[in-house]
């Protein structure tokens, strides 16, 4: 049974523990909802805690966060050292909006505040991921943008908007903007901690793109394979 590796580096507002508990906790229940046989270690990024040698877990997520890569935090710069060390002894990384955009950052591209403000809702993107279909459709929820790829990076999705939406490094690298673990009930529920910092108009159009179907569940079965690749290999 792989063994995948979830780098929390958040934690979820108070009105949401108790239902979703945490970032790694949501990317466990999604990924056992889709039968995904994964077995999980949770290191608590923000208390210090990270994987000390490849050779713990099969593959690593990094999740979600509220931070930006650019934050003096103290936590930032280790996790950045991580990245391009792991990356360089060839472990299988995946990483999710914070994390697409920390991998990113740390390997020689850029994330930055975007110009565009939000990214709320399900987003539609250009995608070169899978047969018969040009979208990829992700509940999306962020500030910060990838906006230059680093060296050796292929754009897997992308539009206007968030130009590179996931992208892919060395076949040990997969990254993603938009939250497959994310599910309407609960970006409702996060949208509403944010009322009153989001423009009126653009939550009202993220809550009304949630009627949209999304590519959720073959993002994650796409992650599956991944994971399963890097553990045969």
């Amino acid at each position: 049974m792989p063994r995948l590796g979830l780098l929390e580096t958040d934690t979820l507002y108070d009105g949401l523990i108790d239902d979703y508990g945490s970032y790694g906790k949501m990317f466990a229940a999604f990924f056992d909802a889709l039968n995904g046989r994964l077995s999980y270690r949770h290191y608590q990024v923000q208390m210090g805690e990270l994987p000390q040698g490849p050779g713990e877990c099969d593959a690593y997520l990094i999740t979600g966060s509220k931070a930006g890569v650019y934050d003096s935090l103290p936590w930032i710069s280790p996790l950045q050292h991580w990245i391009v060390d792991f990356h360089q002894r060839g472990a299988a990384i995946i990483g999710i909006c914070f994390g697409h955009q920390m991998i990113a950052h740390s390997l020689g591209g850029t994330a930055a505040k975007s110009d565009k403000g939000w990214g709320l809702g399900v987003l539609h993107c250009e995608q070169d991921l899978f047969a018969n279909d040009s979208k990829l459709r992700l509940i999306h929820s962020h500030q910060d943008q990838v906006v230059t790829l680093p060296p050796g990076a292929t754009r897997l999705a992308g539009n206007t908007f968030c130009p590179y939406a996931a992208l892919a490094i060395d076949d040990n690298v997969l990254t993603f903007q938009g939250h497959p673990e994310f599910s309407p009930a609960y970006l409702q529920r996060l949208l509403m901690q944010r009322k009153g910092r989001i423009d009126s108009e653009v939550m009202e159009r993220a809550l009304a793109s949630l009627a949209t179907a999304t590519d959720h569940e073959r993002v994650g079965h796409y992650l599956l394979d991944f994971i399963y690749r890097k553990n045969e290999g």
